[in-house]
Formats: C-alpha cells, structure tokens, sequence
C-alpha cells in the first residue's frame, strides 16, 4: 500500500511514454528529495514470546491473595457477598451489593470497608465487630456474584453445548486462575487455533505467550487479572484462506476508478470488467501497468487498443499484487490534469495523508524548475515555475 504515492508518481511521468517491452523508470532531472520523503517499507519482524514469569503482575489486578497459605479471593467493586449469622438458634442472612463505595452495612455494622480484602479477613472483621453487641456470633462469608474482575476471551475458542457460557466472550475471575484452566473451562481451544502465538494484553502492553511450552511441560502458565484481553488466533494456512491475496488499483480512464480486493489472482480483463470497463476519453493503446518498489518501479505497457477491439489475449496478462493499472486519456498533455483524476482516488482510498501532503506541499508533485526572472530590469523579482501550475 504504501508504494502507491510513488507509483503514481511515475505513472505521471511516463504516461505520454509507448515501448513495446519492460523497462525500469527515468530519474534523470527527478529531484533526490523526492524519493527521499517516500517512507522505507516495513520489514516483518520475528515473532518473539514472553514466558509466563516475565509477564508483570498489578497487585491492584489480582483477584487473590494468599492467606494461611491459602488463595484466597479479592473482594471489588460489583460483587455481590452472602453473610450469614448464626446466634443461638437463629439464623440471620442477607446478600449484599459492593457499591461504588467499597463499603457495606450488615446487622449492627455500618459503612464498612471491604473492596481490596479477601473473603476470610472480612469475615473475620465482622465477627470481631459484632462481638459487641451479639455474644459468640458465628459469621460466614460467601460469593455469590463475581463482577469485580473480568477477563476478555477472543478468537478460536470453542462453543460447548451445555455450558453456561463458553466460546468468545467475557468472563468474572472468581480467584486464582491461570490462563489454561480457563480456557478449558469456557470450551477451550478450536482445531484452528495457533496456541504457539497466543496475545495477552495487559497493563497498556502486549505479550505473545506460547501455550504449546505450558502443554508440553515446558513452560509455566499464566495466573490471569482483571482486565487481562487474550487473543488466539487462527494458523496462517487458515487466515491466507479467508484473507485478501490480490490489491489491484485501477485508475485513470475507467469507469468506476477504484482498488480491486480479490482473494483469487486477475487478469487485465477482470480488473477492468470490476472498473466497469473504459470510458470514451481512454487513450486505449497507451495504457500501463507500474508494479514493483516504488524506488525501482517498474512499467509495463498495456495496449488495451489491442487486447479489447482485436481480442488479442496475449496482452490479458496475469497482474500481480500491488499492481497499478493506469489508461490515460486522449486529452492528456498537461500534469494537471492527470494530477485532478489521481488526487480524487487518493482520497478514495483514505490513503496515508503522507502522499497527498507531498503532492500538494511541495514534495513529489513540485519540480523546482530554476529561478526565473517576474519583470524586467535589474532587482526583479524570481519565482519557481511548478508542475501543477502548468
């Protein structure tokens, strides 16, 4: 995508241009600088995985903490807690919500904080409390709805008939949890899912996991917390099956200019038949194919003169990904104008704002012709002549 600016660029300049074989672009006369704002192309770079023990943990995220030894759960905001009393032969029960507040009120105890404390220490808090005013009170603490933490599954899990929930979705932390038990636990894993890449977002940062060294023995898990986000995605063979393999942009004298997304490969033929073929104005036998690095573009020349009133299928070549097909007009003589039918499909394509800046500021649509003089005599004024004045 990003080799576009340039292509078009060099579709400008040669589209005047007929030879009857591939040849590289002209640069003689081409300012370096023009080249020169044109971004480099990304490299791909090695998928590189985090072990589970370099993946940081937030204490504030947790949804434990070790008490006696023992994981107990964090209490949060959201969560619904049954307490129950026992004294003497009665028994007093009652579920109560954790406000936004933290605090809870219970029999004789008000506004008391519990958000941040794990089920035993309130439960021991409110024994301790009540012991005023009830004599060997019993207290029991227990969950009844977990709200507090959630954790967000996407991508190929699997949907298990049955469960009460499984498949993509989001899902309450109810302790200590670790990403496989988890994931077992909501359906598990598709046969399409590539375990050796999973994603884990956590803290405004992304960790590519391999649970293949967690199945294997190798490795160790995960222990989730709030807010945690896993991404499992599909094997390549699966996503190349369902993704675009072919970006063909046609433009100039066509009917419908546009970027042609295929997942198949394309002929001349079908990349025009998807524009809606050509207009009156196409300048038939001039017509190009730019493909290549936009710093070593290549032209083709396509006689479509050719190939649509003589039926000649030698020229309904097979194009290539990235091609760029280009059928001037009969009017063409002026830069402008061809500059006026670009710039629309430039916007069309919500290309990167990077190549219309160059082409409308002084970049690689402006050729700095020299210093000419504005009136006569000496102490005149000079000016630059630019293309897109012409």
């Amino acid at each position: 995508m990003r080799k576009i600016g340039g292509i078009i660029f060099c579709i400008m300049l040669l589209a005047g241009c007929s030879s009857t074989s591939e040849k590289t672009i002209e640069t003689n006369g081409v300012p370096t600088t023009v080249f020169g704002f044109l971004p480099s192309p990304e490299k791909e770079k090695p998928i590189v995985t985090t072990p589970a023990e370099e993946i940081p943990s937030f204490k504030e995220n947790t949804a434990y903490r070790e008490i006696n030894g023992f994981p107990d759960y964090v209490i949060g905001v959201g969560d619904t807690l049954t307490i129950t009393m026992l004294k003497a032969t009665t028994q007093e029960s009652m579920d109560v919500k954790v406000p936004h507040t933290g605090l809870i009120s219970f029999s004789f105890l008000d506004n008391h904080p519990v958000a941040g404390k794990t089920i035993i220490e309130v439960a021991d808090e409110i024994t301790h409390y009540l012991e005023k005013y009830v004599k060997k009170p019993r207290i029991t603490v227990a969950m009844k709805q977990y709200n507090s933490k959630k954790v967000y599954f996407i991508g190929e899990i699997s949907k298990v008939e049955g469960l009460p929930q499984s498949g993509p979705g989001v899902y309450s932390l109810t302790g200590k949890t670790t990403l496989l038990n988890m994931l077992i636990s909501i359906g598990g894993y598709t046969t399409k899912a590539d375990l050796s890449r999973l994603e884990i977002t956590r803290g405004g940062k992304v960790y590519t996991f391999n649970m293949n060294k967690v199945l294997t023995g190798e490795g160790q898990d995960v222990i989730l917390e709030k807010d945690d986000r896993i991404i499992i995605p599909q094997f390549h063979a699966y996503v190349e099956e369902q993704t675009i393999k072919m970006r063909v942009y046609v433009l100039g004298e066509v009917k419908w200019p546009r970027l042609i997304e295929s997942k198949t490969s394309l002929t001349v033929l079908e990349a025009l038949s998807q524009a809606q073929g050509l207009t009156s104005m196409a300048a038939k036998s001039k017509a190009r194919i730019v493909r290549g690095d936009i710093r070593n573009p290549k032209v083709i020349p396509l006689d479509l003169k050719q190939l649509i009133d003589k039926s000649n299928m030698k020229i309904n070549i097979a194009l290539e990904d990235g091609d760029v097909i280009y059928v001037p007009t009969t009017l063409l003589g002026r830069f402008g104008n061809t500059f006026n039918q670009v710039m629309p499909i430039l916007n069309a394509f919500t290309y990167p704002a990077i190549y219309r800046d160059l082409y409308t500021t002084g970049g690689i649509g402006v050729f700095d012709t020299g210093l000419r003089p504005t009136g006569g005599g000496k102490g005149s004024e000079v000016t630059t002549e630019t293309i897109l004045s012409r």
